[in-house]
This record gives C-alpha cells, sequence and structure tokens, in this order.
C-alpha cells in the first residue's frame, strides 16, 4: 500500500478502497494510511539535516494525504481521524523544534520582501501554518519565538503588511483564546500609540518651526 501512496496512484487507491468497503473491511486500509503517515511524517521531522525545509515539507505532505483523502478515500471520518492522529504523533516526536520553526516560517512570510504575491496568497500560507500549529503540544514554545519576532518586526517597521499582522493574531486567538494572545494584541496597541505620539510631535515641531520662522521674519522687517 505504501507504493500507491508514494507513487500517486489515486485510481488504485480508489478501487482498493471501494472493494474493502464492499467486504466491509476498511479498517485494514485505514491502518495503513494511518502508519504510512506517522512513518513518512516522523522522517520529516526527525532528521536535522532537513530543518531549514521542514514545514515547506510538512506542508506539502499535507496537501499530498489531503488529496487522497479527498479523492480514493471520499473524505471518509475515519480516515480523517486517522489523518489526524498520526500528524499529533509524528510531529510532537521531536519536542520544541517544530515549533520553533514553525513559529520562523510565519515571521519569514510576514516580513518585507518576501516572496508572496499577494495579500491572499499571504492568508492562505497562514491558514496553511495555522493547520500545523493545531498538532503541536509545545504552543507555549511556539508562543514565546513569534512573540520576539512580532516585536523585532514591529520595532524596525519590517511586516510586509499590518494587516496581515492583525489576521494571523487573530487566527491565533479564534484557536487559543484570549489568554494567549494577550501580550501579543498588547504590543501592537503600544506600537500604534508609539506610532501616533510620534506622529503628534512631528506636527507640533513643524507647527513650532513654522512660527519661529515667521517671527524671525517679522523681526528683520521691523529691524529694517
Amino acid at each position: 500500500v505504501d507504493n500507491l501512496y508514494l507513487s500517486d496512484k489515486t485510481e488504485d487507491l480508489q478501487r482498493m478502497y471501494s472493494l474493502l468497503t464492499s467486504v466491509n473491511s476498511l479498517k485494514e486500509l485505514e491502518s495503513a494510511f494511518e502508519q504510512f503517515i506517522q512513518k513518512q511524517g516522523s522522517d520529516l521531522v526527525l532528521n536535522k539535516e532537513k530543518d531549514k525545509t521542514m514545514v515547506p515539507d510538512l506542508l506539502d505532505f499535507k496537501a499530498k494525504m489531503d488529496m487522497i483523502l479527498k479523492n480514493p478515500f471520499k473524505n471518509n471520518r475515519e480516515f480523517q481521524y486517522a489523518l489526524k492522529r498520526a500528524f499529533e504523533l509524528f510531529i510532537n516526536r521531536r519536542q520544541n523544534r517544530p515549533a520553533e520553526l514553525i513559529a520562523k516560517f510565519v515571521d519569514h512570510k510576514l516580513k518585507q520582501g518576501n516572496k508572496s504575491s499577494s495579500e491572499g496568497e499571504l492568508e492562505d500560507t497562514l491558514d496553511q501554518a495555522m493547520i500545523l500549529f493545531r498538532y503541536i503540544h509545545g504552543k507555549d514554545v511556539f508562543e514565546a519565538f513569534y512573540k520576539k519576532d512580532l516585536a523585532k518586526r514591529l520595532l524596525l517597521s519590517k511586516s510586509a503588511s499590518e494587516d496581515a499582522e492583525k489576521s494571523m493574531i487573530a487566527k491565533l486567538k479564534a484557536e487559543c483564546g484570549t489568554v494567549f494572545t494577550n501580550k501579543l494584541e498588547g504590543m501592537f496597541k503600544d506600537i500604534e500609540l508609539s506610532r501616533d505620539i510620534m506622529q503628534r510631535y512631528s506636527r507640533f515641531s513643524e507647527k513650532v518651526d513654522a512660527t519661529s520662522s515667521s517671527g524671525s521674519t517679522m523681526d528683520t522687517s521691523t529691524q529694517s
């Protein structure tokens, strides 16, 4: 069965699914599907030499498994549960590192100069990252790295999109609640307040300079 998954032979998988359905023996195929995902996923997560591409590779793998789930396996609910169990198991076999790399992946996408061609594409990428985020147990590890990277993006004005930043925080809030995102939202408010104060100061300085210039002109005219 593994060879069928690896070679994308969806028609063969479809026939196998139909055959086993007819004899009420889908459990074996479901088990094989789950074990295949665990094995392939573990290879991606545990290989330290592939850390740089771990998250994109996991997203590609997830998309491929979703297609198999949708087409040959007709979105069978038991197979959906099998996929979820398998991802949760293998992604947490390596402590902390996947959570850190997912946070770094999001940071890269939210920085200025990333390769996303549009806001819509960036939003889709963030949605995909959230899928992996749901599987990890070390969400506090993700939060720590994400908070540090967010601070750098905001303080150095490196964000590609403020709307995308707020959208990502909203996604995290919907997934984990307000306690998880309070500090992140607070950082955003602090930056906005600081920006507002700087703008007001700049306008005030311009008025003072204009008044000073006007006064100097009047003094010169009076003296002459």
